[in-house]
């Protein structure tokens, strides 16, 4: 193990203004400390929306280029960085172009001797299936026979919004009455409107497949108003309810996460290959 004068830990969230939402990305920041105990860690929030609404008193307030820098300035040259975003959409794109500035070792102005990147919850094939099992054990204990359950993720452009089609497919093959729909994409809710109605569902249990408890779960999924999805399916004449708990605050998704973590301090100590190879 490095000393933990020169390895640290970077666990990127894209944030919430609510301060709920906060206490995901500080589990997740103590627990990663536990497991690393010889590693500096340390969180930072990639949308700049939310940093500003947060602004300079809070921990999770920063960016990660801010925290990048002043990691390297305390001498810090073997960092792992873990995305805690749920595809590997534009956020966590950026964030990989980031790392990959970053590398080129000392000679390189700023860069750091060796940084790896940890993939999102569903960064691949694998993720995938595994998110869809993990999924199966932390739906609500009180959903009945025949009640069915909507995931809400956020959706995004491009060819990244597909995963969300993936998992989709994965869901219906191990059991057709748990559903995903996004937020800022298609399927959005009408769609899934549709899909209940044909599966002849009658009551709808809603879960965010969100890091946290941000705005996303409790106003737009769980909202009173009528924009909310629980608003829409009450209106489309499905019996509701909605269950707003973050994945990450689910320790079996969390886990998934870790286990990305694992991988990425598992490169930099030179115990796996390179991601990609």
């Amino acid at each position: 193990m490095q000393s933990a004068h020169n390895t640290a830990i970077l666990l990127a969230a894209f944030g919430s203004r609510l301060p709920d939402a906060s206490q995901a990305l500080e589990r997740m920041r103590e627990h990663t400390a536990a497991l690393y105990p010889d590693f500096r860690v340390e969180t930072a929030l990639t949308s700049g929306t939310v940093r500003r609404h947060k602004g300079l008193a809070s921990r999770h307030g920063r960016s990660p280029e801010e925290i990048l820098k002043a990691l390297r300035k305390d001498g810090v040259t073997r960092l792992a960085v873990q995305s805690l975003h749920v595809i590997p959409g534009d956020e966590f794109r950026s964030l990989e172009r980031m790392v990959e500035s970053l590398r080129g070792g000392p000679g390189h102005p700023g860069g750091f001797e060796q940084i790896e990147l940890g993939r999102p919850l569903l960064g691949n094939r694998e993720d995938i299936r595994r998110v869809a099992l993990t999924i199966l054990t932390v739906l609500p204990p009180e959903r009945a026979p025949g009640e069915a359950v909507l995931l809400m993720g956020h959706g995004t452009r491009g060819k990244a919004n597909g995963v969300y089609l993936d998992l989709a497919d994965e869901l219906r093959a191990l059991d057709p009455l748990v559903l995903i729909g996004a937020l800022e994409a298609e399927p959005g809710l009408a769609a899934k409107v549709d899909e209940l109605r044909e599966l002849g569902a009658r009551r709808v249990h809603l879960m965010p497949l969100l890091f946290a408890r941000g705005v996303h779960a409790i106003r737009d999924m769980a909202g009173e108003g009528k924009g909310s999805w629980q608003a829409g399916l009450t209106a489309a004449g499905f019996a509701c309810a909605s269950h707003v708990k973050g994945a990450g605050e689910h320790q079996a998704l969390a886990g998934i996460w870790l286990d990305h973590l694992h991988e990425a301090v598992a490169r930099l100590q030179g115990n796996m290959p390179p991601a990609g190879t």
